[in-house]
């Protein structure tokens, strides 16, 4: 709690010595999380944001991610569409300011988008910005320049390009880019103003050495809001079978992230569902964020259940 307050009133940031120190803590633990929540709660009181994420191209990848379903590596049936219509973006906007999102996510399979696809995001952008009130956040892969600057031009507001995995555990996970193409991008978003959104996913064989390493680095790149995902080990990846993850580590997890990033936009992201289990109202509350129902090719949690966990926690859905 002392740290806490260092952290809240003399700016004081912790070492990675001290993260390390979170994770593999023990008999100190729950003052430790006491802490975590007093950090959120002077940050941004009782308040969390949703996001609602829609798949707006899928299954169409020439990636090698092992964690992922629409990789070329994978051998799981999914449904494989191009970029959906307006009207159909359009809709599902209005569905997710209707379940009281504040962030509207697309997400695009493949290594980056065509300058067709471009163009009709930047059509229905503005519109959605206009009508709803939603912010929009893009997760489209190794975006250029020319695309950033059309996309900030229409008024998007986060791009989404995730680390993932560790430096040193990246060659295990992929081989068709690697660690530095993902910072290269995001040092490009930064480049033309735009807000980041990044984060990784935890259980894919990284050690806890590696993981804090992984904090540090990106709370370096100044992130704007930091989604923390967990493993899900899908049939048909090469991380089919794989759990490594217990409850009580995923909540240190996010501790050790509420503590590295005090004052920035974390959410709970995919696998909240299926590795807190009993613990995962006590994730929501040190968090700023989550998304509320599906993910990319796997199923969230039921959108009514997760929102009646957040009434019966006392958290304040913020609307725009």
């Amino acid at each position: 709690m002392k740290l806490a307050q260092k952290i809240l009133i003399e700016n004081r940031e912790i070492t990675e010595e001290e993260a390390l120190n979170i994770l593999h803590s023990e008999e100190e633990w729950w003052s430790i999380f006491a802490a975590g929540v007093y950090l959120k709660n002077q940050v941004s009181r009782n308040s969390l944001r949703l996001n609602v994420l829609l798949s707006a191209k899928q299954g169409i990848c020439n990636e090698d991610c092992g964690y992922c379903a629409q990789s070329r590596r994978s051998t799981e049936k999914i449904e494989k569409y191009g970029l959906v219509p307006n009207a159909v973006i359009l809709k599902k906007a209005i569905l997710a300011k209707k379940n009281h999102a504040t962030v509207f996510c697309i997400a695009l399979s493949g290594t980056k988008p065509s300058k067709k696809e471009v163009n009709q995001l930047c059509e229905i952008i503005p519109i959605i910005k206009k009508r709803l009130n939603l912010e929009i956040c893009l997760s489209a892969g190794f975006v250029d320049d020319k695309q950033l600057e059309q996309l900030k031009n229409v008024g998007i507001d986060r791009i989404n390009h995730n680390l993932n995995t560790p430096r040193e555990n990246y060659r295990k996970i992929a081989s068709t880019h690697n660690y530095d193409d993902r910072c290269a991008t995001l040092e490009k978003v930064h480049d033309h103003q735009i807000n980041v959104c990044s984060g990784f996913i935890c259980g894919m064989g990284e050690t806890d050495e590696e993981l804090v390493e992984l904090a540090f680095d990106l709370k370096r790149r100044n992130p704007f809001s930091i989604p923390v995902n967990f493993l899900l080990a899908i049939d048909g990846t090469p991380l089919a079978g794989k759990n490594e993850l217990t409850p009580l580590k995923c909540l240190k997890i996010m501790v050790m992230m509420r503590f590295i990033f005090p004052n920035k936009e974390l959410r709970l992201s995919a696998g909240r569902e299926k590795h807190f289990g009993y613990l995962q109202s006590m994730a929501l509350l040190l968090v700023n964020s989550t998304f509320l129902g599906d993910y990319l090719t796997e199923e969230g949690g039921n959108k009514n259940v997760d929102l009646d966990i957040l009434r019966t926690l006392g958290l304040n859905i913020e609307n725009n």
